[in-house]
């Protein structure tokens, strides 16, 4: 909503909260700026690098995906919902956001920078006093894997809650704007990341480590003072108040349940976000190690490409947002699975240099590119709008179960079948999702397609 000041100037609102253009800029820039630099440490730094770090040890690929990937998305599936609604119902002065924010950042930071030097303590460790009781690559992957959870445990807290901030503070005109820049702005981090931090991490881990957290220590933090959250009515009284806990809990999880998985449109939906997601659960912790390892390229090589592949990904951003105004998301979504199948085909016979992997790197980058802005309006074109968080949520745990599947057994395929599997994974993976969304596709054109679309009725 907007109004004009005393002054003539316009204000725009957001629940309590009122704003000039310049200061919806202002909060934009910090909710970005914190944002990208969590989303540098968490989903671009630690996925890529502690792989890295357990291969010092010898681990094996399934340890790798075990640690990395099905530890996380088990402890995502628990924590997410629990956190999503403790937080809809905090109201304290500091909002009902932030508090989380800023109970968890120090904790972040101070778990990243300890996996950075946890390779060296547990060789002076085990020189020092366990050498007669542990071997050392044993002592030194469950070193790393209590250090990794205990960052998931925190990490999980601010990306639970992070991306509820900005739906509380921007005013709602501007969330599609918002959504671009802050698109973009990742894009730009990872570039920041492949070009001048990658190439470090061979040489100079723990400091890549230190830096990267300590640059999230002080800028989320800033993040968490600077924006400021309104007013929020109370939350609503809780349902059967006089009812025991466990039947009031039981009747939640029922209904849920019952809401979200008793249509074939919504868990046909469900699995085919979820399967294109476990597609690139091998790409994001081996792609880096098929790289240097089987294709003998650096690491300042591999960030050079993922560099080039995240510019390019800026211009596919910018033209699939154009094409979506003009095409149906859902349309959008299911092409770019088609294009990742072939592209990945072609990876799988092709990719044996860096030339090659380069050009298969920037067309998988790029595809990547498009899925990722397509899916989140394909959920907001077809989930219920009085039910959107919900079924959100719903999603995200299907993901998460799949995620937890994929990332283990992914591990073990590789080290069944070598990193070069990672192209016919992620290629069978796709197909899968590609026919849950053509199922998808057929009910939604049934419903009304994209003049007349109707939910199938939830209740």
């Amino acid at each position: 909503m907007k109004q004009s000041s005393a002054s003539g100037s316009t204000v725009y609102e957001a629940g309590t909260l009122r704003y000039t253009l310049g200061g919806v800029i202002l909060v934009s820039f910090w909710l970005i700026l914190g944002g990208n630099c969590f989303s540098m440490l968490a989903w671009t730094m630690v996925p890529t690098v502690l792989p890295l770090s357990l291969k010092e040890f010898h681990a094996s690929g399934a340890a790798i995906g075990l640690i990395v990937g099905s530890i996380p998305s088990a402890m995502n599936f628990v924590m997410n919902p629990i956190l999503s609604t403790m937080s809809d119902r905090t109201r304290s002065k500091w909002g009902r956001r932030r508090p989380y924010l800023i109970a968890a950042t120090p904790f972040v930071g101070c778990f990243v920078i300890l996996l950075g030097w946890m390779p060296a303590i547990a060789r002076r460790l085990h020189d020092s006093a366990l050498g007669g009781f542990w071997e050392l690559d044993t002592f030194g992957v469950w070193l790393l894997a209590i250090c990794a959870v205990s960052f998931q445990f925190f990490n999980l807290i601010v990306g639970s809650i992070y991306y509820y901030l900005f739906a509380d503070v921007i005013p709602h005109r501007f969330i599609g704007r918002y959504m671009a820049a802050m698109n973009l702005a990742g894009v730009a981090t990872q570039m920041v990341f492949n070009l001048w931090v990658l190439p470090g991490v061979t040489h100079f881990l723990p400091w890549v480590y230190t830096g990267v957290g300590s640059i999230y220590l002080v800028v989320f933090g800033m993040m968490c003072l600077l924006v400021r959250e309104g007013e929020y009515p109370p939350p609503p009284p809780v349902e059967e108040a006089g009812a025991s806990i466990c039947k009031r809990v039981a009747d939640w999880v029922a209904r849920y349940f019952r809401q979200c998985y008793r249509h074939c449109f919504f868990v046909f939906l469900f699995m085919g976000t979820a399967l294109n997601s476990a597609s690139t659960a091998c790409r994001h912790l081996f792609n880096l190690l098929f790289a240097t390892e089987e294709l003998h390229m650096t690491a300042a090589q591999y960030g050079k490409v993922m560099a080039v592949g995240a510019f390019v990904s800026a211009g596919i951003i910018l033209l699939t947002g154009y094409v979506m105004d003009k095409v149906h998301p859902l349309r959008v979504f299911l092409a770019s699975g088609i294009i990742v199948i072939l592209a990945n085909i072609w990876g799988y016979c092709f990719v044996f240099d860096y030339l090659s992997f380069f050009v298969v790197g920037i067309a998988i980058a790029a595809v990547y590119a498009v899925q990722g802005v397509s899916q989140g309006p394909v959920f907001v074109a077809l989930f219920p709008p009085d039910k959107y968080g919900q079924f959100s949520s719903a999603n995200a745990m299907m993901n998460c179960v799949f995620a937890i599947f994929a990332n283990y057994f992914g591990g073990m395929a590789i080290d069944r079948f070598g990193y070069r599997f990672i192209f016919i994974w992620d290629t069978l993976f796709t197909v899968a999702a590609t026919f849950a969304l053509i199922y998808v596709y057929v009910k939604w054109k049934q419903y009304g397609g994209a003049a007349h679309y109707v939910p199938p009725p939830t209740d």
